[in-house]
């Protein structure tokens, strides 16, 4: 729902927004079938990839389902050939993320990379945060106390 709100005002007839939700993830494609039919009326948009980590999920068996979610990824990032990437926090973003610089290095092409913290984080950074903090263009937060603790991050209010 938080990347619904953050393009609500996005022109999709000007902008093609694609989504990547990891396999396990059986509401996410339901609430934009209710909130914003205008977007689930094409399925080629949505992309199913493997969850990278479970919640409760041992850190050292989630080194093997990462792995495997960012090979997913990599054909994937070759195949949408994306200019920008928009992710907001669950662990899912980071096998996407991962492909994506690679993908820079390989194909010699600049992504922007805009990493929006949940709303839920007011005091310290999700685990995606943290890992994907140094290699963010933009990274915004929703609360003032995280920008004071992290110089890049970019408070711009509640967003949605």
């Amino acid at each position: 729902m938080e990347m619904l709100s953050l393009l609500k005002e996005v022109d999709q007839e000007r902008y093609r927004c694609d989504f990547i939700m990891a396999q396990t993830d059986s509401s996410s494609l339901k609430k934009v079938q209710a909130t914003r039919p205008d977007l689930a009326k094409d399925l080629t948009r949505f992309h199913v990839i493997p969850r990278s980590r479970e919640v409760g999920q041992s850190w050292s068996s989630s080194l093997l389902t990462t792995a495997q979610a960012f090979l997913a990824c990599l054909g994937l990032v070759w195949e949408l050939n994306p200019q920008v990437l928009l992710v907001n926090g669950p662990g899912t973003c980071f096998p996407v993320v991962a492909a994506v610089l690679l993908f820079e290095l390989i194909a010699f092409r600049r992504v922007s990379l805009i990493f929006v913290e949940s709303v839920c984080r007011v005091k310290s950074l999700s685990m995606s945060g943290k890992l994907i903090y140094p290699f963010a263009d933009a990274f915004l937060v929703h609360w003032p106390e995280l920008v004071e603790r992290y110089a890049k991050a970019q408070y711009l209010g509640i967003l949605f």
